[in-house]
Protein backbone atom coordinates (compact mmCIF):
# COMPACT_ATOMS: atom_id res chain seq x y z
CA UNK A 1 0.00 0.00 0.00
CA UNK A 2 1.39 3.20 -0.96
CA UNK A 3 2.06 5.55 3.19
CA UNK A 4 -0.29 8.32 2.51
CA UNK A 5 2.72 11.02 4.05
CA UNK A 6 3.75 10.69 0.69
CA UNK A 7 0.95 12.20 -0.86
CA UNK A 8 0.12 14.64 1.95
CA UNK A 9 3.80 16.56 1.37
CA UNK A 10 2.33 16.89 -2.06
CA UNK A 11 -0.89 18.64 -0.86
CA UNK A 12 0.31 20.60 2.32
CA UNK A 13 0.14 23.87 0.17
CA UNK A 14 -3.48 23.90 0.67
CA UNK A 15 -3.60 23.19 5.00
CA UNK A 16 -3.82 26.91 5.51
CA UNK A 17 -7.12 27.30 3.89
CA UNK A 18 -8.58 23.80 5.17
CA UNK A 19 -7.29 25.06 8.81
CA UNK A 20 -9.15 28.68 9.08
CA UNK A 21 -12.49 26.86 7.28
CA UNK A 22 -12.08 24.07 9.64
CA UNK A 23 -11.43 26.84 13.13
CA UNK A 24 -14.53 28.72 11.26
CA UNK A 25 -16.88 25.86 10.90
CA UNK A 26 -16.04 24.28 14.41
CA UNK A 27 -17.84 21.49 14.63
CA UNK A 28 -21.45 22.22 12.90
CA UNK A 29 -23.16 20.26 11.00
CA UNK A 30 -24.00 19.65 7.29
CA UNK A 31 -26.11 21.77 5.58
CA UNK A 32 -29.49 21.04 4.53
CA UNK A 33 -29.96 18.53 1.50
CA UNK A 34 -29.99 19.56 -1.96
CA UNK A 35 -33.39 20.64 -2.69
CA UNK A 36 -35.77 19.62 -6.12
CA UNK A 37 -35.58 21.79 -8.82
CA UNK A 38 -38.86 21.26 -11.32
CA UNK A 39 -36.79 21.03 -14.24
CA UNK A 40 -38.01 21.55 -18.13
CA UNK A 41 -38.35 18.14 -20.43
CA UNK A 42 -40.17 17.67 -23.74
CA UNK A 43 -43.89 17.37 -23.88
CA UNK A 44 -43.82 19.24 -20.06
CA UNK A 45 -47.47 20.26 -19.82
CA UNK A 46 -46.30 23.57 -18.11
CA UNK A 47 -44.46 24.03 -21.73
CA UNK A 48 -40.56 24.46 -21.93
CA UNK A 49 -38.29 27.51 -21.06
CA UNK A 50 -35.16 28.58 -23.25
CA UNK A 51 -33.64 31.28 -20.61
CA UNK A 52 -31.11 33.53 -21.86
CA UNK A 53 -27.87 31.83 -21.26
CA UNK A 54 -26.47 35.35 -20.54
CA UNK A 55 -29.00 35.88 -17.82
CA UNK A 56 -29.33 32.89 -15.82
CA UNK A 57 -29.30 35.22 -12.75
CA UNK A 58 -28.02 33.80 -9.03
CA UNK A 59 -27.46 30.21 -7.96
CA UNK A 60 -29.02 29.39 -4.84
CA UNK A 61 -28.97 26.54 -2.38
CA UNK A 62 -32.25 27.77 -1.02
CA UNK A 63 -35.15 28.81 -3.57
CA UNK A 64 -34.65 32.21 -4.59
CA UNK A 65 -36.64 34.35 -7.28
CA UNK A 66 -33.46 35.38 -9.39
CA UNK A 67 -32.07 31.69 -10.29
CA UNK A 68 -33.26 31.01 -14.06
CA UNK A 69 -34.27 27.22 -14.73
CA UNK A 70 -34.63 25.78 -18.49
CA UNK A 71 -33.32 24.55 -21.10
CA UNK A 72 -29.88 26.03 -23.30
CA UNK A 73 -28.53 24.83 -26.31
CA UNK A 74 -25.19 24.58 -26.27
CA UNK A 75 -23.19 24.21 -30.21
CA UNK A 76 -20.41 21.81 -28.34
CA UNK A 77 -22.87 19.59 -25.50
CA UNK A 78 -26.41 19.77 -27.40
CA UNK A 79 -29.15 20.97 -24.84
CA UNK A 80 -28.19 21.80 -21.17
CA UNK A 81 -31.20 21.18 -18.39
CA UNK A 82 -29.90 24.10 -15.85
CA UNK A 83 -32.03 22.84 -13.62
CA UNK A 84 -30.45 19.41 -13.57
CA UNK A 85 -27.00 20.86 -13.90
CA UNK A 86 -27.94 22.92 -10.72
CA UNK A 87 -28.99 20.15 -9.19
CA UNK A 88 -26.21 18.14 -9.71
CA UNK A 89 -23.82 20.26 -8.58
CA UNK A 90 -25.54 21.02 -5.07
CA UNK A 91 -25.72 17.37 -4.75
CA UNK A 92 -21.84 17.35 -4.95
CA UNK A 93 -21.45 20.36 -2.68
CA UNK A 94 -23.63 18.67 -0.12
CA UNK A 95 -22.24 15.06 -0.46
CA UNK A 96 -18.32 16.94 -0.19
CA UNK A 97 -19.23 17.77 2.87
CA UNK A 98 -20.59 14.64 4.51
CA UNK A 99 -17.38 12.81 3.40
CA UNK A 100 -15.29 15.46 4.97
CA UNK A 101 -16.70 15.72 8.19
CA UNK A 102 -16.45 11.52 8.20
CA UNK A 103 -13.24 11.72 6.87
CA UNK A 104 -11.98 13.96 10.06
CA UNK A 105 -13.31 11.78 12.59
CA UNK A 106 -12.38 8.88 10.87
CA UNK A 107 -15.63 7.20 10.54
CA UNK A 108 -15.96 3.55 8.86
CA UNK A 109 -19.72 3.62 8.32
CA UNK A 110 -22.27 6.48 7.32
CA UNK A 111 -25.32 6.62 5.89
CA UNK A 112 -27.30 9.33 4.46
CA UNK A 113 -30.14 10.49 1.76
CA UNK A 114 -30.66 12.74 -0.64
CA UNK A 115 -33.62 13.96 -2.53
CA UNK A 116 -35.42 10.70 -3.18
CA UNK A 117 -36.61 7.92 -0.74
CA UNK A 118 -33.71 5.95 -0.55
CA UNK A 119 -30.51 5.73 2.01
CA UNK A 120 -27.45 5.39 1.11
CA UNK A 121 -24.74 3.02 3.35
CA UNK A 122 -21.47 3.94 3.40
CA UNK A 123 -18.21 1.89 4.58
CA UNK A 124 -15.00 3.04 3.97
CA UNK A 125 -11.42 1.91 4.71
CA UNK A 126 -8.57 3.70 5.79
CA UNK A 127 -4.68 3.69 5.01
CA UNK A 128 -2.95 1.90 8.21
CA UNK A 129 -0.66 5.42 8.94
CA UNK A 130 -4.02 7.48 9.06
CA UNK A 131 -4.50 7.95 12.60
CA UNK A 132 -1.04 8.63 12.73
CA UNK A 133 -1.42 11.70 10.22
CA UNK A 134 -1.08 15.00 12.04
CA UNK A 135 -3.45 17.33 11.85
CA UNK A 136 -2.96 19.20 9.24
CA UNK A 137 -1.84 16.52 6.46
CA UNK A 138 -5.44 14.98 7.56
CA UNK A 139 -7.11 17.68 6.54
CA UNK A 140 -5.83 18.49 4.03
CA UNK A 141 -6.19 15.32 2.79
CA UNK A 142 -9.77 14.93 3.63
CA UNK A 143 -10.41 18.33 1.07
CA UNK A 144 -9.03 16.84 -1.54
CA UNK A 145 -10.92 13.33 -1.30
CA UNK A 146 -13.98 14.39 -0.36
CA UNK A 147 -14.44 17.02 -2.67
CA UNK A 148 -13.51 13.97 -5.85
CA UNK A 149 -15.48 11.19 -3.71
CA UNK A 150 -18.43 14.12 -3.06
CA UNK A 151 -18.35 14.17 -7.10
CA UNK A 152 -18.32 10.26 -7.22
CA UNK A 153 -21.47 10.00 -4.91
CA UNK A 154 -23.45 12.80 -6.83
CA UNK A 155 -23.07 11.26 -10.14
CA UNK A 156 -24.21 7.79 -8.39
CA UNK A 157 -27.21 9.39 -7.02
CA UNK A 158 -28.09 11.10 -10.12
CA UNK A 159 -28.03 7.77 -12.33
CA UNK A 160 -29.94 6.18 -9.74
CA UNK A 161 -33.26 9.20 -10.12
CA UNK A 162 -33.09 8.43 -13.63
CA UNK A 163 -33.36 4.48 -13.20
CA UNK A 164 -36.15 5.38 -10.32
CA UNK A 165 -38.04 7.81 -13.09
CA UNK A 166 -37.83 5.30 -16.04
CA UNK A 167 -39.52 2.78 -13.02
CA UNK A 168 -42.30 5.20 -12.64
CA UNK A 169 -41.26 6.74 -9.39
CA UNK A 170 -42.47 10.51 -9.18
CA UNK A 171 -40.65 12.73 -7.49
CA UNK A 172 -43.56 15.81 -6.91
CA UNK A 173 -45.45 12.50 -5.82
CA UNK A 174 -48.35 12.98 -8.53
CA UNK A 175 -47.57 12.04 -11.76
CA UNK A 176 -45.14 8.94 -12.96
CA UNK A 177 -41.90 10.47 -14.43
CA UNK A 178 -40.67 8.02 -17.03
CA UNK A 179 -41.44 10.53 -19.66
CA UNK A 180 -38.37 12.48 -18.75
CA UNK A 181 -35.84 9.51 -17.71
CA UNK A 182 -33.18 9.48 -19.86
CA UNK A 183 -34.25 12.21 -21.13
CA UNK A 184 -31.55 13.56 -24.29
CA UNK A 185 -30.09 16.19 -21.74
CA UNK A 186 -29.60 14.54 -18.80
CA UNK A 187 -27.34 12.51 -18.20
CA UNK A 188 -24.84 15.46 -19.86
CA UNK A 189 -26.36 18.30 -17.84
CA UNK A 190 -26.27 15.92 -14.69
CA UNK A 191 -22.57 15.03 -15.22
CA UNK A 192 -21.34 18.35 -15.94
CA UNK A 193 -22.74 19.62 -12.72
CA UNK A 194 -21.21 17.69 -10.72
CA UNK A 195 -17.55 18.47 -12.48
CA UNK A 196 -18.43 22.25 -11.72
CA UNK A 197 -19.29 21.99 -8.15
CA UNK A 198 -15.96 19.57 -7.91
CA UNK A 199 -14.07 22.73 -9.88
CA UNK A 200 -15.38 25.35 -7.75
CA UNK A 201 -14.45 23.80 -3.87
CA UNK A 202 -10.82 22.67 -5.18
CA UNK A 203 -10.22 26.10 -6.96
CA UNK A 204 -12.65 28.54 -4.64
CA UNK A 205 -12.72 27.33 -1.01
CA UNK A 206 -16.14 27.85 -0.82
CA UNK A 207 -16.77 24.08 0.81
CA UNK A 208 -17.71 25.75 4.03
CA UNK A 209 -19.18 29.52 2.98
CA UNK A 210 -22.62 28.79 1.29
CA UNK A 211 -22.36 32.10 0.18
CA UNK A 212 -19.30 32.21 -1.69
CA UNK A 213 -20.06 28.73 -3.12
CA UNK A 214 -23.45 30.38 -4.66
CA UNK A 215 -21.47 33.31 -6.08
CA UNK A 216 -18.55 30.73 -7.52
CA UNK A 217 -21.41 28.04 -8.92
CA UNK A 218 -23.05 31.31 -10.83
CA UNK A 219 -19.35 32.64 -12.49
CA UNK A 220 -18.63 28.45 -13.37
CA UNK A 221 -21.87 27.85 -14.89
CA UNK A 222 -21.43 31.72 -17.00
CA UNK A 223 -18.39 30.66 -18.21
CA UNK A 224 -18.73 27.30 -19.22
CA UNK A 225 -21.70 27.69 -21.32
CA UNK A 226 -19.91 30.52 -23.07
CA UNK A 227 -17.24 27.78 -23.54
CA UNK A 228 -19.63 25.23 -24.87
CA UNK A 229 -21.13 28.22 -27.52
CA UNK A 230 -24.37 28.35 -25.90
CA UNK A 231 -26.62 29.68 -27.85
CA UNK A 232 -29.26 32.43 -27.94
CA UNK A 233 -33.13 31.26 -26.90
CA UNK A 234 -34.26 31.63 -30.89
CA UNK A 235 -31.78 29.06 -31.34
CA UNK A 236 -33.10 26.48 -28.76
CA UNK A 237 -36.30 26.84 -29.58
CA UNK A 238 -35.26 25.61 -33.16
CA UNK A 239 -33.69 22.62 -32.28
CA UNK A 240 -36.13 21.76 -30.30
CA UNK A 241 -38.25 22.15 -33.34
CA UNK A 242 -36.34 20.13 -35.95
CA UNK A 243 -36.14 17.16 -33.06
CA UNK A 244 -39.59 16.92 -32.85
CA UNK A 245 -41.29 13.75 -34.32
CA UNK A 246 -37.75 12.20 -34.54
CA UNK A 247 -36.79 12.42 -30.61
CA UNK A 248 -40.12 12.53 -29.66
CA UNK A 249 -43.73 12.85 -30.48
CA UNK A 250 -46.51 14.98 -29.44
CA UNK A 251 -46.80 16.92 -26.58
CA UNK A 252 -48.27 17.54 -23.06
CA UNK A 253 -47.25 14.84 -20.42
CA UNK A 254 -49.82 11.33 -21.15
CA UNK A 255 -49.77 12.51 -25.51
CA UNK A 256 -45.73 12.40 -25.59
CA UNK A 257 -44.52 9.78 -27.02
CA UNK A 258 -40.79 9.27 -26.22
CA UNK A 259 -38.84 7.67 -28.90
CA UNK A 260 -35.02 8.38 -27.54
CA UNK A 261 -33.63 7.75 -24.95
CA UNK A 262 -29.99 8.77 -23.48
CA UNK A 263 -28.91 5.94 -21.81
CA UNK A 264 -24.87 6.98 -22.05
CA UNK A 265 -23.88 7.74 -18.78
CA UNK A 266 -19.99 6.41 -18.81
CA UNK A 267 -20.73 3.15 -16.85
CA UNK A 268 -18.64 1.55 -20.38
CA UNK A 269 -16.22 3.91 -21.61
CA UNK A 270 -16.15 6.72 -18.45
CA UNK A 271 -16.92 9.37 -20.90
CA UNK A 272 -20.58 10.75 -21.24
CA UNK A 273 -20.96 12.42 -24.90
CA UNK A 274 -23.53 14.85 -25.48
CA UNK A 275 -26.44 14.82 -27.97
CA UNK A 276 -26.20 17.74 -30.63
CA UNK A 277 -28.94 18.16 -32.75
CA UNK A 278 -27.86 17.54 -36.52
CA UNK A 279 -28.55 21.32 -38.35
CA UNK A 280 -27.70 23.30 -35.76
CA UNK A 281 -24.23 24.11 -35.40
CA UNK A 282 -23.29 22.02 -37.78
CA UNK A 283 -19.17 22.17 -37.43
CA UNK A 284 -19.20 22.09 -33.75
CA UNK A 285 -17.06 19.25 -32.44
CA UNK A 286 -18.58 17.77 -29.13
CA UNK A 287 -17.09 18.36 -25.85
CA UNK A 288 -17.15 15.21 -24.32
CA UNK A 289 -17.42 14.53 -20.19
CA UNK A 290 -15.51 12.19 -17.62
CA UNK A 291 -18.02 9.90 -15.47
CA UNK A 292 -16.88 10.35 -11.93
CA UNK A 293 -15.48 7.17 -10.06
CA UNK A 294 -13.97 6.26 -6.84
CA UNK A 295 -10.70 4.62 -8.83
CA UNK A 296 -8.68 7.51 -7.61
CA UNK A 297 -9.24 6.31 -3.47
CA UNK A 298 -6.23 3.64 -4.53
CA UNK A 299 -4.12 6.25 -4.84
CA UNK A 300 -4.17 7.29 -1.27
CA UNK A 301 -4.78 3.70 -0.15
CA UNK A 302 -8.77 3.72 1.00
CA UNK A 303 -11.70 1.96 -0.11
CA UNK A 304 -15.43 2.43 -0.40
CA UNK A 305 -18.42 0.60 -0.72
CA UNK A 306 -21.73 2.09 -1.41
CA UNK A 307 -24.86 0.36 -0.85
CA UNK A 308 -28.62 2.15 -1.48
CA UNK A 309 -31.84 0.57 0.10
CA UNK A 310 -34.63 1.74 -1.74
CA UNK A 311 -37.55 2.84 -0.15
CA UNK A 312 -39.92 3.32 -3.22
CA UNK A 313 -43.08 1.37 -4.37
CA UNK A 314 -40.53 0.64 -7.92
CA UNK A 315 -38.33 -1.79 -5.60
CA UNK A 316 -39.89 -4.53 -6.62
CA UNK A 317 -39.22 -4.26 -10.17
CA UNK A 318 -35.70 -2.82 -9.86
CA UNK A 319 -34.74 -5.41 -7.97
CA UNK A 320 -35.84 -7.70 -10.72
CA UNK A 321 -33.87 -6.14 -13.28
CA UNK A 322 -30.54 -6.37 -11.29
CA UNK A 323 -31.27 -10.24 -9.83
CA UNK A 324 -31.97 -9.33 -5.70
CA UNK A 325 -33.68 -10.53 -3.11
CA UNK A 326 -36.01 -7.90 -1.82
CA UNK A 327 -33.83 -8.09 1.52
CA UNK A 328 -30.39 -6.91 -0.36
CA UNK A 329 -28.68 -3.65 -1.05
CA UNK A 330 -28.05 -2.41 -4.14
CA UNK A 331 -24.15 -2.14 -4.96
CA UNK A 332 -23.84 0.62 -7.94
CA UNK A 333 -20.62 -0.59 -9.94
CA UNK A 334 -22.16 -4.03 -9.73
CA UNK A 335 -26.10 -3.91 -10.33
CA UNK A 336 -26.26 -0.12 -12.19
CA UNK A 337 -25.05 -1.83 -15.52
CA UNK A 338 -27.46 -4.55 -15.02
CA UNK A 339 -30.62 -2.42 -14.90
CA UNK A 340 -29.11 -0.03 -17.14
CA UNK A 341 -29.27 -2.61 -19.79
CA UNK A 342 -32.72 -3.98 -19.03
CA UNK A 343 -34.14 -0.61 -19.35
CA UNK A 344 -32.24 -0.56 -22.43
CA UNK A 345 -33.91 -4.02 -23.68
CA UNK A 346 -37.16 -2.70 -22.85
CA UNK A 347 -36.64 1.23 -24.61
CA UNK A 348 -35.71 -0.77 -28.00
CA UNK A 349 -38.44 -3.22 -27.68
CA UNK A 350 -40.81 0.06 -27.04
CA UNK A 351 -39.35 1.96 -29.80
CA UNK A 352 -36.48 0.40 -31.93
CA UNK A 353 -33.37 -0.89 -31.75
CA UNK A 354 -31.79 2.87 -32.38
CA UNK A 355 -33.64 4.76 -29.44
CA UNK A 356 -30.37 4.98 -27.66
CA UNK A 357 -28.60 7.22 -29.92
CA UNK A 358 -29.61 10.26 -31.42
CA UNK A 359 -29.03 8.91 -35.44
CA UNK A 360 -32.07 7.71 -37.29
Amino acid sequence: MLEIRKKSARITVCYIAVLLATVILGSCQVGSRPRLRVSDYFGSPAGMRFPDPEDLGRHCLDDCRDEKLGLVYTCRAGFIDIGHLREAADRTHYLAQITYQNLIRSNTNFSYRVIEPSRYYITLGYPNDWKDLPRQDKEALAWEISTQLGQYLAHTSLIWHEILTWYGFSSAGVFPENISAFSFEDPYSDVLGTHLAAKVLRDRQCFYEEAAYEDAMAAMIDETLKELDAQPPKTAKQAAKKIKGDWYKGGYYFFVEMKKRNLDIGLDDGIVTPWQVQGICPDAMPQDCTAPNFGFLDEYGFKIKVRIKPVVFEKGKIYKAAGLKRSDRITPYIHFPMIIESIRKEAKQLEGNHVDTPEQ
